[in-house]
Formats: C-alpha cells, structure tokens, sequence
C-alpha cells in the first residue's frame, strides 16, 4: 500500500514539473471599465475589482475608472466590491483585444460576506462557494469581541463554545470541537494541545481583524483535524497601510469581572516596505453570577506581534513574530462556594489549581508568479508552553512558582506550498505540498501522555470550473502520518512507531440560479489522526476531572458529510439556509465504565470507538426594512448518536435563535455612525444527555449594544458599549465546564470600548 502511494506522489511531482516548464507566450489582456452609482450615476472611487481565479484586482480611481492586465484569454469572474453597496459578480470572456466592463452597483444597507479566503485555496466569491461559510468582521466583530478570539463567535449560526470561565473558549462547529475543529491563524494551523477541554485558542480578542468558519469537513486543504470545521483567524497584514505612520489605541473595561485591557497597534508603508506591531495586556477577576462570584477564575494576559513585509510588483513576503502569554486560575470543585471573597483585591488573586501557558509562532509568507503560474509559501515555527500547577489531586503540594505537576512543550514545524495553475479554458486550481512535523514533551512529575514526535506529508490537488451560473469543483489528498512514541514507565508505554494513511477529497457545485440566488452542494471526506490522550492517557486528567484510560488501538476516525445551502441577496434581505448530515466511522469517546478509581476517587472512562452521525441546520436572516432599521435573526440546531448505542454523543449544542433590531443614524448631534443593537436570544433545553450527562434547562439572554464614531480635531475615536446578559438571568450553558459542579454562567456584563486612531 506505501509502495503505491509512493508511485502515486512521484508521478503527481513528475507532471507537476512538466507543467511547469512548458514555455508558453506571456499574453497581457487588459479589462477596464467605470464603476458608478446605479441611482445617481456618481463614479464610485475606491471601489475593489479583483479577479477571483487568479488574485488579480486593483481600485477605481477619483473618476471611478479601472484597468487590469490579465495573462491570457479566457472566462473570468470579477467581483465588483464597495462599502455601502451590494457586491457584484460579472462574467467576462477576453479575447486578444482590451475588454472594457462598466458595472453600477446598488445602495444597500445589510452586511453580508463577499469573499471567502478558508473554503477554497484562494479568495473567491461567497456566491460560488460549495460549502456552507461564515464571515464575521466590521461591526459585529469589533463588538462581539472578548477575551479570546473565539468569543466574537458565540452568537454565529452553527457555531457555540465550550468555555471554562471567562480565559478560556474553543469553538464548537456543528456539534464538534477539540481536536475536530481546526484553528488557522493566517494560513497556519494553531497547534497547542487542543486535545484538552481545559485548553483553550491562544489568540487574544483583539487580534483578529477578520473571522471565517467553513462549517464541515475540510481535510482537503488542510488535513487532518478538519473533521468538524476550519475556523480562520485573519489578522491585519501591514500592506494595507498606506501612510508611513498609522496608530490605534484602544481601551476596554467590563463591569462583571473588572476587567480592564489596553491594546496598541502601530503601522505603516513606505515604498516597498511595510511593518506592524501591537500588543494587548488584560487582566480581569473572578467572575460573578447572579448567586455570587466564582473563586478563582481570574486572569492575566499579554499578547504582542511584530511584522515586516516587504511588495515589489507581482512578488509579496511577510515575516512575523508573536506571542502570547496568560496566568488562568481554574475554580477547584471542591471549593466551597459559600465562601466569597470579601476583599475587593481577592477576585484578582490567582491561586491553585491555575495554569501558565506561552505560545511562540514565527512565520514566514510569500508569494510570487513563476511564468503564468503563481506560487504561495507558508513556513511557521510554533512552541507551545504548558505548565500546571496545584492539581486537587496530586498530593505533591508544589509551590506555585517551583516545580510544576504538569508541564508540556509541544514544538510544531508547518509548511505549505501552492501552486495556483494558469486557467486552462475554464478550469483553475491548485496543487499544493504540505509538510508537518511535532515534537511533544513531558517534562512534569505527572505523566499525562508520553513523549512522541510526529511526522506528516501530503499532496493535494484542488480544481474548478467555472461556467455560466455554475461552479464546479473538487479536489483530492494523499496523507501520510507517522507517529513516533518514547518510552513512558509511568503510562506504561513502550517506544513504538504507528503510520497512518489517508485519501481524502470533496466535490461540490454552486449553481447560481440567478443574479440574487445560488444554490450549493459539497460532499466531503474527511479523517482525523487518534491524538496521544486517546491512545496511551492512564491517569487522572484534572481537565475533565475524570480517570481516563487510553486505547492504543484506536483507528483513525473517517468522515462523509453532506451538506447544502440556499444563499438569497437583495439590497435590502439577504437569507442563507444550510442542512448537513456528517457521518464519521470509528468515532472516537471516553466510555463510562461505572467504576472508580481508589485514589482520587474519580470515575473512570476508557476511550473507545463507534459509528457516529450528526445532523441539522442552520438559518440566518438579515433584513433592511429602511435605512435606519434593521432585524436580524439566526438560529441553528444540532442532533447528534452514537449508532451502537443509540445514544446522543456528549456536550450536543441545544437549539438556539438568536435575534436582534438594529437602529442607524448617519449623524446625531456630534455622533456619526451611530448603531443601537438590541435582542434576545433563545436557548432551549437539552435533554438529549450522553450517559453520565445531566440535562440544562431553557433560557432566554437579552444583549444589548450601542456604537458610534466622533471627530476630534485630526483623531477619530470609536466607542462601543455593550451590555451581556441584560436582565442578569440566572443560568447554566450546556456547554460549561464548570456546569457540573453547579456553577453559573456570568451575570450582567457591561462592556465599555474606546478606540482611538491617532493621527
């Protein structure tokens, strides 16, 4: 079988080089055209053309003119973007003589995603994507941001969180999460133990400019772990600076946990080179619920990149560093919650039980064309440092600051090339190499899971069609992952090395029906690797606060899912209906044995594997009913089994509806933009439990929002205050961690940003 997926990916690399050097005549077409108002007629100056298949674009000048010189003939789409008004795509064919394409776009006052950069090898348009995606950024991220970046999501169609306290959130796609949901942050998987519930994104909230979740298996592009989604992280690249010198200083406080943060970016371009930097530091206390606060919930964070970027014609790099550092208490459950600190400095103590964790990324992107090709590279260098301190269970009575009970490094080597084809009639793609290899640590007296040292390569070829009203598209990967494990006497476990082998692919099409409404298919396979807790954990994981036995011959886990999705857009509706049914073999659980274990006095839970399906959907509403209203409303639902069993899988999201009225005003008084957003949201209960699960309760959570801009001499100053949890309902998530143990959700959470751009 390695014979034949060796021949396999020596032939692929063989046509690939080729193809690259055939030599073929260099043909430079040009597009132009005027972009204007379709009301008034007035040129729209700064409007984005790009040409989707091949990232080509440019913006229209004062008098709305463009011009783009594309390599060869052929079908193309462009996409026609402005703020304020409704995005177009036009189809246009190039021949050997200059094409010109004026376009008039229409006013609009909804949001809605023009381009998805995650689905596909490279950025295209919403309309002509398969899958179902979601895009978070402007307004709704800035104000749904928190002190993670997967909070901005926690009101996203599709999309919930498995939070632990305020300092740590993992989002959950479709009713997967963990190790089956992947984060990327700029084009490179965040590695960082994600296995551990307790675990959560080390991404600070104000990091992220942009947020997209493809919800469904997306192992094509990225491999293993995309089992469930990919949620990509984007954050603001220097090049868009257009001055040498751009600052930005923002200022936050929340009433709930007396948080207070700062962040600092800074920025600039000149000639053909460009550079950025920001740092955030966050500390906040225990948090509060309606029947008191929760002893030792407090955090400290500091999160902080630099970037130099450097663009000459077609050829762009960018080299970035970043890390980010945090202190998290973790509420022991034994802690008697009668007991609330009196002193007001209290809620700002982080004792034991608490974790230290540094994350370090260097990374290094390019991109440039080879003849009418064009390569892209992604080189990225993470370490992950993971120490816990004071376990309610290790008897060791360390000091906080001297010898850890667990500490774990996880150093991850990520690289990934692409080469985007030059189009061949109406057929683009992508074939691209990726390379992946880990070294894990056990440094710690607690022996968690062993040593071990990963290995991983792939080849992929993704490909579309494009055809008036109808895109086609698909793809396929050969991976192949070899496992290394050390020596652990503690876990039992001798030095073995495992190899594991996936063909994975998917194939859709997005029919747009019309100008305003498309209709998309994808079936996707997907597969995931067992992780090292799986396979080889013998001992109490303080994180679930279970006795948990590994398996070591668990099989990798095989997905098939199909999902569909309506996409309706007019100036002032935009509607979007998505349905999925995954099916994953060999589904990976910790089973409950009914027994304990003698010292710690936990239940203890064998890993184990079975056949597993999910279903449902999401709905997502936006509507301008004028100018200055707006409704929104959003709603999804998840069932989830285990097929042998015939029992739902644990910590399934209940149905949720989430609806807002939104209320705009260009000008009042000395305000501008400003934004009143107020509504509830609507969570049922769920009571289809996994065994040893309790069942939670409905509730209703009321939020509230107001933003607006003000112009101070040459500074422009952005204030958002925000209200979570209006009403201050008493209530437990479904997908808390502390749940369990009778804890609340926070109370009343008022929210007070300032952001202010320098001139």
């Amino acid at each position: 079988m390695e014979d034949c997926a060796m021949q396999y990916v020596k032939r692929l690399l063989l046509l690939l080089s080729l193809f690259l050097l055939v030599n073929v005549h260099v043909y430079g077409q040009a597009l132009e055209g005027r972009v204007t108002d379709a009301a008034t007629g007035e040129p729209l100056a700064g409007t984005t053309v790009l040409v989707t298949a091949l990232q080509l674009g440019t913006t229209t000048n004062a008098e709305g003119y463009y011009r783009l010189s594309l390599p060869r003939p052929g079908r193309y789409r462009v996409l026609f973007s402005f703020v304020g008004y409704r995005s177009q795509v036009q189809e246009v064919v190039l021949g050997a003589e200059a094409q010109r394409l004026d376009v008039a776009l229409s006013a609009t006052t909804l949001e809605a995603p023009e381009v998805t950069i995650t689905a596909k090898t490279q950025a295209t348009d919403i309309l002509a994507t398969p899958q179902s995606v979601a895009v978070l950024e402007g307004d709704l991220l800035r104000l749904g941001r928190g002190v993670t970046v997967a909070d901005a999501l926690a009101q996203t169609p599709g999309v919930h969180l498995l939070h632990t306290g305020p300092g740590v959130a993992k989002p959950v796609v479709r009713g997967l999460s963990s190790q089956r949901v992947l984060v990327v942050q700029d084009g490179v998987r965040q590695e960082g133990q994600q296995w551990g519930d307790e675990h959560g994104v080390e991404i600070d909230g104000a990091a992220a400019e942009r947020l997209e979740v493809v919800k469904g298996p997306a192992s094509l592009l990225y491999g293993s772990d995309a089992l469930g989604g990919v949620v990509q992280i984007t954050t603001r690249s220097p090049f868009a600076y257009e001055r040498p010198l751009h600052s930005e200083i923002t200022l936050e406080g929340a009433s709930n946990t007396r948080m207070g943060s700062a962040h600092l970016e800074l920025g600039g371009r000149q000639d053909s080179w460009a550079y950025a930097g920001r740092l955030a530091l966050r500390q906040g206390g225990a948090y509060s619920t309606p029947r008191g606060l929760v002893p030792n919930t407090a955090l400290e964070v500091a999160d902080g990149a630099l970037q130099l970027g450097y663009q000459k014609q077609d050829q762009q790099w960018l080299l970035s560093y970043g890390r980010y550092q945090a202190k998290l208490g973790f509420f022991e459950p034994e802690t008697d919650q009668d007991e609330v600190p009196q002193a007001h400095e209290d809620r700002y103590d982080i004792g034991e039980p608490y974790q230290r964790l540094v994350h370090d990324r260097l990374q290094l992107r390019g991109r440039w064309p080879w003849g009418l090709e064009r390569l892209e590279l992604n080189l990225a260098w993470q370490q992950n440092d993971r120490r816990e301190f004071g376990h309610a269970h290790d008897g060791a009575g360390h000091g906080p600051e001297e010898e850890p009970t667990l500490h774990l490094r996880l150093r991850t080597l990520t690289s990934d090339l692409r080469m985007h084809h030059r189009p061949l009639g109406p057929l683009f793609g992508t074939v691209g190499l990726s390379g992946f290899f880990q070294r894990n640590e056990t440094l710690a007296e607690e022996a968690l899971i062993p040593g071990a040292r990963v290995w991983n390569g792939a080849i992929y070829v993704f490909e579309e069609v494009y055809l008036p009203q109808l895109t086609l598209s698909g793809g396929l990967r050969w991976d192949v992952r070899r496992l290394s494990v050390e020596d652990n006497e503690e876990l039992g476990v001798l030095a073995q090395k495992r190899t594991y082998r996936a063909l994975t692919g998917a194939i859709g099409l997005a029919w747009q029906v019309r100008s305003d409404l498309s209709l998309a298919v994808n079936l996707g396979r997907a597969w995931r690797a067992p992780t090292l807790n799986e396979l080889f954990s013998r001992g109490v994981h303080e994180g679930t606060s279970r006795f948990e036995i590994g398996k070591p011959t668990l099989e990798p886990e095989q997905s098939l899912s199909l999902d569909g999705t309506l996409r309706w857009l007019r100036e002032a509706v935009y509607l979007e209906m998505s349905a999925f049914v995954n099916h994953v073999d060999r589904f990976i659980f910790p089973r409950p044995t009914g027994q304990r274990d003698p010292d710690s006095g936990l239940w203890i839970y064998a890993f184990d594997q079975a056949e597993a399906r999910l279903w449902g959907g999401e709905v997502l509403l936006n509507v301008g009913l004028w100018p200055w209203l707006h409704l929104h409303l959003g709603g999804d639902l998840v069932r989830t089994r285990n097929l042998e069993t015939r029992e739902p899988l644990p910590l399934t999201p209940p149905p949720r509806l989430v609806t807002a009225v939104e209320l705009h005003w260009e000008q009042w008084g000395a305000a501008r933009e400003v934004m009143l957003r107020v509504g509830p949201t609507w969570v049922a209960a769920q009571r289809r439990v996994a065994p040893e699960e309790l069942p939670t309760d409905r509730y209703v959570l009321w939020n509230a929002a107001v933003s607006a801009q003000w112009q101070l001499g040459a500074w422009r100053l952005t204030t958002d205050l925000a209200v979570d949890n209006l009403l201050n309902r008493a209530y437990a998530s479904h997908l808390s961690r502390l749940r369990p143990y009778g804890v609340l959700d926070p109370g009343r959470n008022v929210r007070l940003r300032v952001e202010v751009q320098l001139p």
